[in-house]
């Protein structure tokens, strides 16, 4: 079965007014070949987010995390160092 009746419910909506409602640091992290979540969205979300930073990962997909995990890694403990305390 297919179709908008059987898929799962979005448990957050997200929206401009939310993201520009945000008050915590945030990172966004996107690989350069993400096809689910491209750096060109990425950058677009960011604009709407206070203070955010964006990292792309060269050689990765949407899991930057599994594909370059030393580059995800540094990529967030440098955003944390700059937050320390």
């Amino acid at each position: 079965m297919t179709g908008r009746d059987f898929r799962q419910g979005v448990a957050n909506e997200i929206t401009t007014a939310k993201l520009e409602g945000m008050k915590v640091p945030t990172l966004l992290i996107t690989g350069d070949a993400d096809l689910i979540t491209p750096p060109s969205i990425m950058r677009m979300v960011a604009q709407h987010i206070p203070g955010s930073e964006i990292s792309i990962v060269a050689e990765s997909g949407h899991s930057t995390y599994w594909e370059q995990p030393d580059i995800f890694n540094s990529a967030v403990l440098s955003f944390l160092a700059k937050r320390g305390k």
